[in-house]
């Protein structure tokens, strides 16, 4: 099958750019499927299968020297995957400005990460329905994987499925602030695409859920004690005192975002320097933790951009398997020699076949799973010896490469 490129991404804020159907195998010259055709059906019957084919056929890995010690055996593929990284306040905290000159940089590394994103889940990419009215080229962003979200692949999350009624609430808790994206002109004509799903997000408002987390790292031995630190020595006070002032700024908040900016405002001195930087890491890997845990997603770190994760650790309890590195899924895909395909080559439609396979998601489950490293690196060893193990030009030669390292890893561990 020849493949045409993709066309890199729009520059910002252009219109988004459209994304050709790409032919299957099998079908007639000239004919392009119809949108949505068949493909959630057999992701489905792909899952399916490649469950068995993991718990069945291998009856569990035995443990080696880890790909994934991090994950605790937590990495499920039926878990969605929350794209944080498109979030405002996480990409501040890593020095991008998502509004002004970093936009196109942000876009265009957010491609390349949703290209993974996709491969490491069975489900939903799921983002908050506040991106849609923070990030002024958002839709830009959607236009670039419109196949995914026509397939119903992508999905915002919010309290309410009304728009104008989130939009309102969201008003309410950034007022006072001078760009208040939820007021603007623009505000009023964000519209929801038709094919695009909402999940609901129940249970405890996103603010309650940082405060908890926020009163019990401003203790001496809590995340926020370095903070707290260096605060009481900038204002001459001693450590409980400010700790006691610093306790009371979710009240002080009267209902406003749990946001940085809005919390230093809560506050009768600045934060200097490091102890801001700090105190914006833990605002947004609170937030993380509260979305991460309610929804029940993974996020995907190691990006270009930086770590993105906020010093979330997969090492933690209730994060085993949820905090996957993009570095390791690409070393992955060049020792597969499917990297290039990946990345310039497949269309959306085509990622969602490979990860649909059975053997790709075993070789998934053992890189962030339970499985060895020196048995992945023997089953490619192994699978190179074959002239058929070339540079995946197609998506036929990306699952033909991909079933042989399988198949390798398969009888090294029956």
């Amino acid at each position: 099958m020849t493949m045409t490129p993709e066309p890199p991404p729009p520059a910002v804020p252009g219109p988004p750019s459209p994304v050709p159907e790409p032919r299957r195998p099998g079908d007639p010259p000239g004919q392009v499927p119809e949108r949505g055709q068949g493909v959630v059906a057999r992701r489905d019957a792909y899952a399916a299968a490649r469950d068995m084919y993991v718990n069945v056929l291998l009856q569990g890995p035995r443990a080696g020297a880890g790909w994934a010690r991090d994950g605790a055996h937590g990495y499920r593929r039926e878990r969605s995957l929350f794209i944080q990284y498109l979030n405002p306040e996480i990409l501040a905290c890593y020095g991008k400005d998502v509004a002004r000159g970093d936009a196109t940089q942000v876009l265009t590394q957010a491609l390349t990460a949703t290209r993974l994103a996709v491969l490491l889940t069975d489900a939903y990419l799921i983002f908050p329905s506040s991106y849609m009215f923070e990030l002024p080229w958002f839709d830009v962003f959607l236009g670039c994987i419109d196949p995914l979200v026509h397939e119903g692949l992508v999905r915002h999350t919010s309290p309410t499925p009304e728009l104008a009624a989130y939009r309102d609430m969201k008003a309410r808790e950034y007022r006072r602030d001078e760009t208040n994206p939820y007021v603007s002109p623009a505000s009023r004509h964000v519209r929801v695409e038709p094919d695009l799903g909402w999940y609901p997000r129940h249970g405890r408002p996103t603010t309650d859920g940082i405060a908890d987390l926020w009163g019990k790292a401003l203790a001496p031995e809590g995340e926020l004690s370095a903070v707290v630190h260096a605060v009481a020595r900038a204002w001459h006070r001693p450590y409980r005192r400010v700790e006691k002032i610093m306790s009371r700024s979710p009240e002080r908040l009267e209902g406003q975002a749990f946001v940085p900016r809005f919390v230093r405002g809560t506050l009768p001195g600045p934060v200097p320097g490091q102890a801001g930087t700090l105190l914006g890491l833990f605002i947004s890997a609170a937030y993380l933790r509260c979305y991460v845990r309610d929804l029940d997603t993974a996020i995907l770190t190691d990006l270009p951009l930086g770590p993105l994760s906020c010093a979330l650790d997969g090492s933690e309890h209730d994060m085993g398997g949820r905090v996957l590195s993009s570095r390791r899924l690409d070393l992955a895909l060049r020792w597969l020699r499917v990297d290039h395909f990946v990345h310039r080559g497949a269309s959306w439609k085509e990622l969602i076949r490979l990860r649909s396979s059975p053997e790709f998601g075993m070789i998934a489950s053992m890189l962030y799973g339970n499985g060895s490293a020196d048995a992945f690196r023997l089953a490619i060893i192994a699978a190179g010896r074959s002239r058929h193990f070339r540079p995946a030009a197609t998506c036929g030669d990306a699952l033909s490469n991909v079933a042989a390292a399988a198949d390798h890893l398969a009888r090294a561990l029956a």
